[in-house]
C-alpha cells in the first residue's frame, strides 16, 4: 500500500456564505478560493467555533480536485483568539473596576452623612449640657441651612450611586452570562479541519466547508397593521435570530427552518409495562433510597436505550447546498421551500447576524389581506369590546405561531399572538379593546321563591340585561358571551329562562361547557339590548358553592 507524502499545511482564509438556522443550532458553510497545486494538498480550516459538532462536517465545492479525507481536530493554545471573546473579558474588567469605584463613592457618602450627623448632635445637645457653645439666631439660621443643604446633597448622591451601582451590576451578570454561554470562560482549545485534495492541474478551486454549531436560534414575530376604513390587514413577517457561537455571520445567505432535529428522526419505544402485587416493606432509613435508587435505574435504563450521545439523532437530514449567487432583487421577501415535513425559509437577501447573543430582527415578508370585522364581548366579567380581524393566509408561506404587535389605524394598541396558519387558510387576529363600542352588564333581579308542593325547594332566579352600542358609522357584527352555572350535584337543577332555546342556531348558541353565544349586525347608533335569566333550583337550607 502505498502512502501519502507528507505535506505542508495551508491555512486558508474562508468565510462564512451561507448558514441555515433551526430552533436550536444552525448549519454553517464556510468558503474559501484556494490556489493549488498538481498533485496532493493538505489545507486547513482554522478557528472554528467552539460549539461545533463533529459529525455534520461536510466539504464540498467545484474545481478539478478530489477530497481524500477531511479530519476534525482540536489543537490547544494559551490565548484566546477571537476578538469578541477578548472584548468580552475586557468589558467584565472595566465593569469590574466600575463597580469598585462606586462602592468606594458610596462609602465616602456614607461617612459624610454620619460625619454631618455628628456636628449636627454637638451642636444641638452637646453645648446645652456644658454650655460650651452660644450662636445667635444668624448663626444658627446659617447652621441649620448648611446641614439641610448638605445632608440633601448626600442622600441625592447615595441615590444616584445606587441606581449607578444597578445598572453596572445588571450589567456585569449579562457579560458574565455571555462569557459562559460562549464558552470563553472554559475555552482552552481551537477548532480545525484539515482537508486533504488531489489536484489534476495547477489552478484553483472553490471549497464549501459545511457544520453544525449547536446554540443559535429563531422565532417568528409579527408586526400587523389593520386599517379600520379600507379593513385592509398588512402582516410584517419577522425573525428574531439569536446566536453566541464566536464567530459573526456577515453579509450571509440565510436559511430559517420550522424542522425540530433535537426530536430525533423516530419516536421513542415503549418498554413492556409490568406490573406485580406489592409486596409489605418494613420501613427503614433506607425506604426512600430505594425508591430514588429505582427511579434512577428507570432513567438510566432509558438513557442507555437511546444512548448518552444522540443529541441530534441519527436521521437529521441537512437541506442540500446550492452554491449559486441568488439573483438580486429590490423588494426583501423569502422563497419558500418543503423539505419533508418542514418549511425553509430563504431570505432572498443578505443578512448579518453578529455574535452578540442578542436578537436581530430579520425582516422576512409582507403581505397585505382584505379583513372582515367583528366584535366579541364578555360583559359579565369585562366591560369592553375587543375587535378582531378574520383573514385568508394568501402568501405563499405559512404564518408560525408567534407573538404580533398590533397597529390600529397606525397607532400601537395591543400585543397578540399568532398561530399556525397554512397557506390558504382563515385565521383570526385579536385587535385590542375599542373604547367606542359600549358594553354593559346589569343585574335587573335577584330573588328566592319556594316550588314544590311541600315547599321544601327552593328557587335563585338571576335575571341581566346586557347592551352593546354601536357608535361607529358602519354597521358591526357582535358576539356576546356568558354563561349558564353548571350543576355538579344531583340536588341541583339549572334552567335557563330567556332567552328561549331549543336548539343551535346563528345568533344563539350554547356549548358542553354552558357557555352561551349571541351573536348580531348592530346597525351604527343602535343598541342591542340582551334579556339573560336562568334560575338554580336546590333543597331548602343547602348552602351552593360557586354561586354568587
Amino acid at each position: 500500500m502505498v502512502g501519502f507524502i507528507a505535506v505542508a499545511v495551508l491555512v486558508v482564509s474562508s468565510q462564512v456564505t451561507d448558514v441555515t438556522v433551526y430552533n436550536d443550532r444552525a448549519l454553517v458553510v464556510r468558503t474559501a478560493e484556494v490556489t493549488l497545486e498538481q498533485g496532493i494538498n493538505a489545507l486547513m480550516f482554522s478557528d472554528l467555533p467552539e460549539a461545533v459538532d463533529s459529525r455534520g462536517i461536510q466539504v464540498n465545492g467545484s474545481g478539478a480536485v478530489t477530497v481524500l479525507d477531511v479530519r476534525f481536530k482540536t489543537e490547544n493554545f494559551k490565548e484566546i483568539p477571537q476578538a469578541a471573546w477578548k472584548e468580552l473579558y475586557a468589558k467584565q474588567e472595566d465593569l469590574a473596576w466600575n463597580e469598585k469605584a462606586i462602592l468606594q463613592r458610596i462609602d465616602v457618602l456614607r461617612q459624610a452623612k454620619a460625619f454631618l450627623a455628628q456636628i449636627g448632635s454637638k451642636v444641638t445637645h452637646q453645648a446645652e449640657k456644658e454650655g460650651e457653645l452660644e450662636l445667635d439666631p444668624e448663626s444658627w439660621e446659617k447652621m441649620l441651612v448648611l446641614y439641610t443643604e448638605k445632608n440633601t446633597e448626600y442622600d441625592e448622591g447615595l441615590r444616584k450611586a445606587e441606581v449607578d451601582l444597578k445598572a453596572v451590576r445588571d450589567a456585569l451578570a449579562q457579560v458574565k452570562a455571555d462569557i459562559r454561554d460562549a464558552g470563553a470562560d472554559t475555552r482552552k482549545k481551537r477548532r480545525v479541519v484539515e482537508v486533504d485534495l488531489e489536484a489534476v492541474a495547477d489552478g484553483k478551486a472553490v471549497l464549501k466547508l459545511s457544520y453544525i454549531v449547536r446554540g443559535p436560534k429563531w422565532i417568528p414575530t409579527y408586526d400587523v397593521r389593520v386599517d379600520t376604513k379600507t379593513r385592509e390587514m398588512e402582516i410584517k413577517y419577522f425573525a428574531l435570530v439569536r446566536q453566541n457561537t464566536g464567530e459573526d455571520w456577515g453579509d450571509v445567505a440565510l436559511q430559517l427552518s420550522t424542522a425540530n432535529p433535537s426530536l430525533g428522526g423516530q419516536h421513542m419505544e415503549l418498554d413492556p409495562w409490568r406490573i406485580t402485587i406489592r409486596k409489605p416493606v418494613s420501613k427503614s432509613v433506607y425506604g426512600s433510597a430505594a425508591a430514588g435508587s429505582a427511579k434512577m435505574d428507570q432513567g438510566y435504563s432509558m438513557l442507555n436505550r437511546f444512548g448518552s450521545d444522540n443529541m441530534y439523532g441519527d436521521d437529521i437530514l441537512l437541506p442540500e447546498l446550492v452554491f449559486d449567487e441568488p439573483a438580486p432583487i429590490q423588494v426583501r421577501e423569502t422563497t419558500t421551500l418543503r423539505q419533508g415535513a418542514s418549511v425553509v425559509f430563504a431570505v432572498r437577501d443578505e443578512s448579518t447576524i453578529d455574535s452578540d447573543n442578542v436578537e436581530h430582527r430579520v425582516a422576512v415578508s409582507s403581505v397585505t389581506l382584505p379583513s372582515t370585522f367583528r366584535y366579541s364581548t364578555v360583559p359579565k366579567v369585562d366591560p369592553h369590546a375587543y375587535l378582531k380581524a378574520k383573514a385568508v393566509n394568501a402568501g405563499s408561506h405559512p404564518f408560525l405561531e408567534g407573538k404580533a404587535n398590533v397597529f390600529l389605524d397606525g397607532s400601537f394598541v395591543a400585543t397578540s399572538t399568532m398561530e399556525l396558519v397554512a397557506p390558504n387558510e382563515e385565521f383570526w387576529v385579536f385587535l385590542g379593546a375599542d373604547e367606542s363600542m359600549k358594553v354593559e352588564h346589569k343585574l335587573i333581579k335577584r330573588y328566592q321563591s319556594k316550588e314544590g308542593i311541600t315547599g321544601r325547594g327552593l328557587r335563585h332566579t338571576h335575571e341581566y340585561l346586557m347592551t352593546v352600542k354601536n357608535t361607529h358609522s358602519v354597521p358591526e357584527e357582535v358576539i356576546v358571551w356568558d354563561q349558564l352555572p353548571i350543576s355538579g350535584s344531583e340536588g341541583l337543577k339549572v334552567k335557563l329562562l330567556q332567552p328561549k332555546y331549543s336548539k343551535d342556531t346563528e345568533a344563539f348558541k350554547i356549548d358542553d361547557e354552558q357557555r352561551i353565544q349571541w351573536f348580531q349586525t348592530v346597525e351604527p347608533g343602535q343598541a342591542w339590548e340582551i334579556p339573560f335569566s336562568f334560575y338554580v333550583e336546590a333543597p331548602k337550607g343547602v348552602a351552593i358553592d360557586g354561586f354568587e
